[in-house]
Formats: structure tokens, sequence, C-alpha cells
């Protein structure tokens, strides 16, 4: 790998060339934050609208591979709760991304809309950022747990 792919991004601590959920959500929320100084700027929308795309897409990859079995164990070996919560976290993943499909689609004419069909918008991204989030720290979760067990956690 290039030196350039190797080293951090300052501002988001991902890698360079990293084309994961972690190293997008950062990006959108720093244009988040320039939203007041840029709310009539169209090009902004644009960006917006791209960066939203790219995490639509990295959550589909995600999805596709969502299939994963709990660090190699067969069904039987795994908990039932374990279970329960990776089956909820999969079928989650329907719910995050109908929810991009639709703000994704509402960017394209954000630029003409009022400032408070904008705050709308922004408060409805906000919220989705903040599921992507949780999901995500839940998923760590039962991956930690499922390390936890099979390294002798749990009998």
């Amino acid at each position: 790998m290039a030196a350039a792919a190797m080293t951090r991004n300052q501002e988001t601590g991902a890698r360079a060339g990293d084309d994961s959920i972690t190293a997008t959500l950062p990006q959108i929320e720093a244009l988040l934050n320039e939203w007041s100084e840029r709310m009539f700027d169209s090009e902004y929308y644009e960006q917006m609208a791209t960066e939203l795309r790219r995490l639509h897409a990295r959550v589909r990859v995600h999805h596709a591979a969502s299939e994963l079995n709990i660090c190699g164990e067969s069904e039987d070996d795994i908990p039932p709760e374990l279970l329960r919560e990776q089956a909820r976290l999969r079928d989650e993943h329907s719910t995050i991304l109908g929810g991009l499909d639709r703000i994704i689609r509402s960017t394209d004419a954000l630029a003409d809309q009022t400032v408070e069909d904008k705050d709308v918008f922004f408060l409805r991204l906000r919220e989705l950022l903040a599921t992507m989030r949780r999901h995500e720290a839940e998923e760590d979760r039962l991956f930690y747990l499922a390390v936890w067990r099979e390294t002798g956690g749990e009998s």
C-alpha cells in the first residue's frame, strides 16, 4: 500500500482511502457543521448529496455482507439472545437504507426550499446519523461479546 493510504486522516480518524461507513459519517457530519454558512449555496447541497450517495452505497455493501456468522460458530453454539440481536440488527439495515433513500431524494430540490424545510431536512439527517452510530455501536458490542465467548469468557 502507498504511504498515503496508511496515514490517518486527522479529521475523521479514518485511513486515507478507507471505504467504510465509519469513514463516511464524519465527512457528512463536517458538512452538516457548515450548514449555517452555506445554506444558500447550491454546490453545498450537491456535495451533501454526493456524500449521502457514497454512504448509501457503503451501507448496501454492509447489508449484503451482514449474513456473517458470529465468530465462525455454528448457529447451534450461539446463545439465542445473540442470534436475536444479530437478526434485529440485520433487519435494521433495511430501515436505515430506506431513511437514506428518502433523504437523498430530498436533497435534489433542497437548495430551492425554505429555511424551515431545510431545518427539517437537517434534523432528519442528524437523527439518521445518530441511529447509524447507535447501530454501529450495537454491532460492535455483539461482535465483541461473541469474541469474548469464543475465547473462553463464558461457557
